[in-house]
């Protein structure tokens, strides 16, 4: 998944332990891969099905509603990624959606697990404390690597979208040409 999000592992951000524990080992990139893929199927499907394949829906099968679903599209994928992959520190329930699978928890997780193990040496630990402070603030501000990732959710949901356009349309009824005539 690195491939799919190089803003995010190219970032100057990126830290080694908390970013490659949440990311890469507990599936961070997967979570924001597998919604993107889900939101621009759904999303298309719902065009093509809800807005194509009826006479009395003709009138909105054309490109400008198109659009508005490509864009409706990206913006609730960025949202996605925003508020449940990355999360909220703000959120205290570890049961709620928007904490269970967050960035802000398994920081704090990957802390806890490092730091209660025998033998840590307190320099670790005080590192380890203060770039996970130094990760929550600037996630907080909207830095970090919360745009990166959200912006490259929202692309991936797009190209998602226009896959799924090209696939489903043909078997609509208004909406064989949209967005192109061919294939």
């Amino acid at each position: 998944m690195d491939f799919f999000y190089f803003f995010v592992t190219g970032s100057e951000a990126w830290e080694p332990h908390y970013h490659e524990n949440f990311f890469n080992v507990q599936g961070g990139f997967l979570w924001g891969f597998i919604g993107a893929l889900i939101i621009g199927v759904i999303v298309a499907c719902a065009f093509y099905f809800g807005c194509c394949n009826s006479s009395k829906t003709g009138k909105s099968a054309n490109i400008g509603v198109w659009a508005v679903s490509l864009c409706l599209c990206a913006v609730i994928s960025y949202f996605y990624a925003d508020f449940v992959v990355i999360g909220d520190s703000k959120t205290t329930d570890n049961n709620s959606v928007f904490r269970t699978h967050s960035f802000y928890k398994a920081n704090d997780d990957y802390f806890i697990k490092v730091t209660s193990q025998p033998g840590v040496s307190q320099t670790l630990i005080d590192d380890l404390t203060q770039k996970r402070n130094e990760i929550k603030y600037n996630l907080d501000k909207g830095g970090d690597v919360r745009f990166d990732f959200d912006i490259t959710t929202a692309v991936l949901a797009v190209i998602f979208f226009f896959i799924t356009s090209v696939i489903v349309k043909r078997f609509t009824i208004n909406g064989k040409t949209i967005p192109f005539e061919k294939p």
